[in-house]
């Protein structure tokens, strides 16, 4: 064959293919460039800082010293510390501000303190910035004298030790969103056969049932790795454990609900790898939420990985009860729920094209 000839039955096999070279050459490369809208700026602007008043603290006082926080982060107010230092927790704040009531009397000497987690480790060179950036904002916008206290709560941590949870919530995606569909579709050619011995919906749950189980290897695998460097990180605690299966479980169905939407084809496993790029640049997984833009705060809170990647880094990092984060557990079990009924209409789909 010549050249030409060639060229022809290219052309012949990209019109045989036209869904998936237009997921990869078109929607993928699109979605990629759409998804760098978020990231406006490189220095923490958006961050939310708890705000908390001492008892001597007027409203002026908060609504001025508010001022001055606007102006590196978003102040949330909270009426005591307790409810602070649980939001810091939570990752529901990165920083908090305790103000002092003597912010207003120029002759005073007001200690503020400014209160951060040990364990949110990529933070800490821009906690030190903003800290000096609160001082400065704050010496300018008070009459007072500012002193800036920094306090770090909680254990101490590597970079090495915070980027653990983070890499395995990376890993239960790939498994999830990608290796179960790819190895369901390779399964595609007896699926039929199967459907005469037993239902599809069985199957599919047998598979994540055991695939879901097997995730246990690599969670040990996991676990002895850091212990043999020295980590201490809770890899094989319940609630561990649990955050992952629940993780497993509602981006397996997510999964497997769009590989059978798409009838089985190729398709569908490059629309998940859109989603595992999604799952990565849009969930704040390493830099808290809105340290790049309001638009990415507003998209990592609306995003059930975003709850997944703090409870398992919380649950492998903080020593804190379960019933501190019992919302995010409940958010992840209803879209685990959700994910189920979507894969479940998902089958219907499929079953009415056979």
């Amino acid at each position: 064959m010549d050249l030409l000839a060639l060229l022809r039955k290219e052309t012949i096999a990209v019109r045989r293919n036209l869904r998936l070279v237009i997921v990869l050459l078109v929607l993928l490369p699109g979605g990629i460039v759409a998804g760098t809208a978020v990231f406006e700026q490189t220095i923490p602007r958006d961050v939310p800082v708890g705000l908390v008043a001492q008892e001597d603290a007027t409203e002026d006082d908060l609504a001025i010293a508010e001022a001055g926080v606007t102006a590196f982060a978003t102040p949330i107010q909270y009426d005591s510390p307790d409810e602070a230092r649980k939001a810091l927790q939570r990752e529901e704040v990165y920083l908090v501000v305790h103000l002092p009531g003597d912010v207003m009397n120029e002759s005073a000497t007001a200690n503020v303190t400014i209160v951060s987690d040990h364990a949110f480790v990529p933070f800490e060179e821009p906690i030190n910035e903003s800290v000096d950036l609160a001082e400065s904002e704050f010496d300018r916008s008070l009459p007072a004298e500012i002193s800036v206290e920094h306090d770090r709560v909680g254990e101490p941590r590597s970079l090495s030790e915070f980027l653990v949870p983070t890499g395995l919530f990376a890993f239960v995606t790939v498994y999830a969103l990608l290796y179960l569909p790819y190895q369901v579709r390779s399964e595609r050619l007896v699926l039929d056969r199967l459907q005469t011995e037993s239902r599809l919906d069985t199957v599919l749950a047998s598979k994540l049932l055991f695939y879901g189980a097997a995730l246990a290897i690599p969670v040990a695998v996991v676990a002895a790795t850091a212990a043999w460097l020295g980590y201490d990180v809770a890899a094989l605690s319940p609630m561990t454990l649990a955050v992952l299966g629940l993780t497993f479980l509602y981006l397996a169905a997510i999964g497997l609900a769009v590989l059978f939407a798409l009838g089985l084809r190729q398709s569908a496993l490059f629309a998940n790898l859109g989603l595992v790029l999604g799952v990565f640049g849009l969930s704040s997984l390493v830099y808290p939420a809105g340290f790049f833009s309001t638009t990415h705060r507003t998209v990592s809170r609306a995003l059930p990985t975003h709850y997944s990647a703090i409870t398992t880094r919380s649950t492998m990092l903080r020593d804190a009860p379960a019933s501190l984060y019992a919302d995010y557990l409940l958010w992840l079990a209803a879209t685990a729920l959700a994910s189920l009924v979507a894969l479940k209409l998902a089958l219907i789909v499929y079953q009415r094209r056979r």
